[in-house]
């Protein structure tokens, strides 16, 4: 008869370290995404906590081992509940999201105002494909966006798009439409937003439709979008986006980035580097999908 002895409590810094290696991500990709959502801890910090050496101390501290937790994948409290209790004071504040950053959305509304632009609600879109294609140097070079649209209003003559990129900055791209044509532009001053009307070529009256393909490629100047994704201002049927990254720029670390509820945050999600990734959603919004990601090196 064999007599089990006592088993050793779970410490925190093996259960860190199992949760890192059943994740497959390393310290540096988990320290950049703390890093966005505002949650710093450095690669030294993290490597102590892993180690044994130190543990989290502080409220801060706190934030980032729950944020941890949702990043890799872990029950909530699997890490937070080993922290002894003295530590665990004071009130955690929501993660900051760049993705919804209060400034980004100003500018488009200044945007739209100084555009004198058509009201997004005018038409629905029932499907759209957007194929985003990142280059050697990590940054969309060019994007293609198929959309069937719908009119809702009585006619619909102008009808208006936004290209929204939080993370980066954009310059104004060079525009070829299909199904229409571009009447007046804006780029914002911050560079975060470019929007842009467009003129039909054919008018729509209610519950008509029409397809407009719009292919955007990269300005000879610099810039810097490391995101895409689409917004949504009605429910829409069918909404793909499809990213494909150059094999030598396959980034270190992406996430997914969706919001369907207003009262709620956006829905952050780390998923695995690969050359392509698509997202697919059906009857989808209002809301916003897309990608974001980064290099380490």
């Amino acid at each position: 008869m064999t007599v089990e002895g006592p088993q050793t409590p779970a410490s925190f810094s093996g259960v860190f370290a199992a949760a890192l290696t059943a994740s497959g991500v390393t310290l540096s990709w988990l320290q950049r995404r703390l890093v966005a959502h505002a949650n710093p801890v450095s690669i030294a910090t993290l490597s102590y906590w892993r180690s044994g050496e130190r543990s989290p101390e502080g409220t801060a501290s706190l934030a980032a081992v729950e944020d941890i937790e949702r990043l890799l994948g872990i029950a909530p409290g699997a890490l937070s509940s080993l922290i002894p209790e003295r530590l665990r004071l004071g009130t955690l504040h929501n993660p900051h999201n760049p993705f919804t950053e209060a400034l980004v959305l100003e500018a488009l509304d200044e945007t739209l105002e100084l555009l004198d632009a058509p009201p997004l609600d005018i038409t629905r879109e029932l499907s759209t494909h957007v194929v985003s294609d990142v280059g050697a140097d990590g940054v969309i070079h060019h994007r293609t966006a198929q959309s069937l649209i719908q009119a809702v209003a009585p006619t619909v003559d102008l009808v208006t798009y936004t290209l929204v990129s939080a993370e980066g900055t954009l310059l104004r791209p060079e525009l070829s439409v299909r199904g229409a044509r571009v009447v007046r532009d804006h780029l914002h001053e911050s560079q975060h937003v470019y929007a842009y009307v467009l003129q039909l070529d054919q008018p729509l009256v209610l519950g008509a439709t029409t397809m407009i393909a719009v292919t955007m490629d990269r300005h000879d100047a610099h810039t810097a979008q490391v995101d895409t994704g689409a917004f949504v201002v009605r429910p829409i049927r069918d909404l793909v986006l499809w990213t494909r990254f150059h094999p030598d720029a396959i980034p270190d670390w992406i996430d997914e980035l969706e919001k369907t509820d207003p009262e709620a945050d956006m829905v952050d999600r780390p998923i695995r580097p690969r050359a392509s990734i698509h997202q697919s959603r059906r009857d989808f919004g209002p809301g916003a999908l897309g990608l974001r990601w980064g290099y380490d090196r």
